[in-house]
């Protein structure tokens, strides 16, 4: 017995758990209570089956789930597992028997569990999806490439077998695919190495299939006779009126190859459908703008290989660009109506959304013209213009060059315009209108990949519009003789302009309407700049160089010499208004804030700036003129201090101040009737100024003791003074504030002045005087005589 005592003691009552303390104590509070310890140890039994259930019961729903996930993954079978060793723990321990406590701490470690267990249930969901996605992408790929095999196995075996039913099919099995990655792409991002893994396989397959695909559709073109002959076309003859119109094979398609073909340019369609769906979700994300529109797979089939027959004819034309224009137009035109009859359809029943068959020929067409042009017409026009600097007769051959560039330059033009009317006439518009899409439908965008042509073009038309301008400027009746009713919409008032002015106009209006077809509004404006601002700049020029003539002549002290600057002025002036109204236009807000412009705003603002600076400089110089003529015939006036003292007995009016008042009068009313209204209020206010300035520091500061009948004196000269300059004002005094003011204090009654008053600034703007400082009003105060 002590053996078996001492190899199972009892537990200490410190080592028992206090939860298990508690529990005996409830129910064994006294000896008496030990009769219940049966009872005790039943209810203890019963908790213990109980959690003994539960746990059984749990058990086998975690093996349950375990058994439906354990096919896919072995990590989540491991992570079960554990998951069960843990609850076999949990029944471990409650076999020792504890109660209540023993079942808040299960159910505290079922709680802590659960979510580890749905993190880990989730992932394996996850990892189901996955495989579930690769199973069935492995298989469709797999599907593509035996699709695509047996394609190629079958040409090998028969070239004339139809292969179109298996294109359609490896296309549809493509669709599948790219609807599964785009679905993969907005819904699990994170599987990227899935989608490279297919895209790759997938770009293997469209590798053989499309060239395969479009291989068969020249084959089928080929048996329908396209390209059809050019032959029937004698451009040859082009003035003697009819000509022979182009048979169109895509009409004359009739039963199983009518039916052959429809399902060969379907493919194609879809299989260029598919190909841009791959791209845009590729690079969604990322801004590609118009980069994913490529021109119509089966339209370019159509085009290549007429425009190669084309061009047979085209070089037998070198030396005349207008047949090959016509050859051109005629073939666009005669196609284009099947391209809306018959091919417009497929293509819309293909789902290829944005695309016109009618704009996409005749982009075709056009690009091809453009090709053919950069490599065989232009460099021949380069070498003729080099070729006529080094010639003994530069002068002729030169002009020769020029006229043959601006005769190819006229027929893009044209035949861009009749491009459009083919595009318009439809009542279509283009599909994205940008300078993309319009680069596409016209020739003249031959000079968007060569600026240095474009150079040449407007170094070409600048000089020739120069040298028309060049004799109308030097005739004089053109500068003497004005244009009637010159007025602007962004200025009212006539300016007054020479006849020379309607020529430079007409001339600039002529090279924006060169510039207007240019498909680019970078080019646009380069070509303005480079050919119609050197009009404006050399026009400038030449009026400077006529005011400096009548200036150095004269100092401007004849008529003629003032009429001949007035003349510039008033050029100016409507150049001026003419140049911001244009601006104003939307043709020249596209071209605001480009690097071109320099510093930003309106293309022609540095010549509207230089010609505003040549207006203002030389209207300042004509009345600097008058002013200084005013101020020599005055002299006589201001020298005389006497006047001021003495009693007149006549009228009170000086008569020299009158013959100075003659002279400025008679200047401003010769101006008026030449210069535009505009810069002659400018002069007459400037004039104004002037004369106000003089007479004041003459008379008013000069230190001169001015009596009660100088006052009068002065009050009738400047009276007359008012006067003159009413015819061009209502209140002319304003414009002499000095005069006025002082005058107003001179007439101040003795007996209103008080010691130092007239000093402060409250007493003077109590009378009116706001021009005039302290030290001046104290000066004409000081100067007054008043009568004893």
């Amino acid at each position: 017995m002590e053996a078996a005592a001492q190899s199972h003691p009892f537990p200490l009552l410190q080592d028992i758990d206090p939860g298990v303390r508690r529990f005996l104590d409830a129910r064994f509070r006294s000896a008496a209570d030990l009769a219940t310890a049966s009872d005790v140890e039943a209810e203890i039994r019963g908790h213990c089956a109980g959690l003994e259930a539960s746990i059984s019961n749990l058990y086998v729903r975690l093996q349950e789930a375990a058994a439906a996930y354990s096919s896919c993954c072995e990590v989540a079978g491991s992570a079960l597992r554990g998951v069960r060793g843990g609850l076999g723990a949990l029944k471990a321990s409650g076999s020792t028997g504890a109660g209540e406590e023993v079942e808040v701490r299960m159910e505290q470690m079922q709680f802590e569990q659960l979510p580890a267990l749905a993190s880990e249930v989730a992932r394996v969901e996850m990892v189901r999806e996955y495989a579930e996605m690769a199973l069935k992408l492995d298989s469709l790929v797999g599907d593509i490439e035996d699709a695509v095999s047996s394609s190629v196995t079958g040409k090998l075996k028969s070239p004339v077998d139809n292969s179109e039913k298996t294109h359609h099919v490896a296309i549809g099995y493509l669709k599948n695919i790219e609807d599964l990655l785009a679905s993969v792409t907005t819904t699990r991002p994170q599987w990227t190495r899935l989608l490279s893994s297919v895209d790759h396989r997938v770009d293997r397959s469209l590798a053989i299939l499309r060239p395969q695909a479009i291989v068969d559709h020249r084959s089928l073109l080929s048996s329908l006779g396209w390209p059809p002959s050019l032959a029937g076309s004698k451009f040859s003859s082009i003035d003697s009126g009819k000509q022979a119109e182009i048979v169109n094979p895509l009409f004359s398609m009739r039963g199983d190859l009518k039916s052959k073909y429809s399902e060969s340019f379907l493919a194609l369609c879809n299989l260029q459908e598919l190909q841009k769906r791959r791209k845009a979700r590729q690079l969604k994300g990322h801004d590609v703008g118009n980069q994913l529109r490529q021109p119509l797979w089966v339209i370019e089939e159509l085009v290549n290989p007429i425009s190669t027959a084309a061009q047979h004819h085209f070089s037998k034309w070198a030396e005349k660009p207008e047949f090959v224009f016509a050859l051109a137009y005629k073939i666009i035109r005669d196609f284009v109506d099947s391209m809306d009859e018959i091919l417009q359809p497929i293509v819309d029943k293909a789902n290829l959304i944005g695309y016109s068959c009618r704009e996409e020929w005749i982009s075709g067409m056009v690009i091809a013209l453009s090709t053919y042009l950069v490599k065989e017409i232009f460099p021949k026009q380069i070498e003729l213009l080099q070729e006529s600097s080094s010639s003994s007769d530069a002068v002729s051959t030169a002009y020769q060059a020029s006229v043959s560039w601006l005769s190819l330059v006229d027929l893009m033009i044209s035949f861009d315009k009749r491009i459009q009317g083919l595009i318009s006439g439809t009542g279509l518009l283009l599909v994205v209108k940008d300078d993309d899409s319009w680069q596409r439908i016209s020739v003249l965008c031959v000079f968007c990949d060569r600026p240095d042509w474009l150079q040449v073009w407007a170094e070409i038309e600048r000089q020739e519009s120069l040298n028309k301008l060049q004799s109308a400027m030097d005739l004089e009746k053109n500068w003497s003789a004005r244009i009637q009713g010159t007025m602007l919409e962004y200025d009212s008032d006539d300016c007054k302009s020479p006849l020379i002015t309607s020529a430079v106009h007409q001339t600039l209006s002529l090279l924006i309407d060169r510039a207007r077809p240019i498909p680019s509004i970078t080019l646009r404006a380069e070509f303005i700049r480079m050919s119609a601002a050197p009009i404006i700049s050399e026009f400038l020029g030449y009026m400077l160089r006529r005011c400096q003539e009548a200036e150095g002549l004269t100092a401007l002290a004849d008529d003629n010499a003032v009429l001949k600057v007035s003349q510039s002025i008033n050029a100016a002036r409507y150049f001026e208004s003419t140049l911001t109204e244009w601006c104003e236009d939307v043709f020249f807000l596209e071209m605001e804030n480009l690097p071109v412009n320099g510093e930003g705003g309106c293309i022609f603002q540095q010549e509207i700036n230089h010609l505003k600076e040549f207006r203002v400089e030389w209207a300042d110089k004509i009345s600097t003129v008058i002013l200084r003529g005013f101020d020599a015939r005055s002299r006589d006036y201001l020298k005389n201090r006497r006047q001021w003292l003495e009693k007149s007995e006549g009228p009170a009016v000086s008569r020299t101040f009158i013959e100075s008042l003659d002279y400025m009068q008679g200047q401003l009313s010769r101006l008026q009737g030449g210069l535009n209204t505009v810069d002659f209020v400018t002069v007459w206010r400037s004039v104004a100024s002037g004369v106000d300035q003089l007479l004041f520091g003459g008379i008013f500061t000069s230190g001169i003791k001015i009596s009660s009948d100088g006052v009068e004196r002065l009050q009738g000269d400047l009276s007359v003074l008012f006067a003159i300059f009413s015819a061009w004002c209502l209140r002319p005094e304003g414009f002499f504030p000095r005069l006025s003011e002082g005058l107003r204090l001179l007439k101040i009654d003795e007996q209103q002045l008080k010691d130092g008053a007239f000093t402060d600034k409250n007493w003077l703007r109590e009378y009116g005087i706001r021009h005039l400082t302290a030290a001046d009003t104290e000066k004409i105060i000081k100067n007054r005589v008043y009568d004893a």
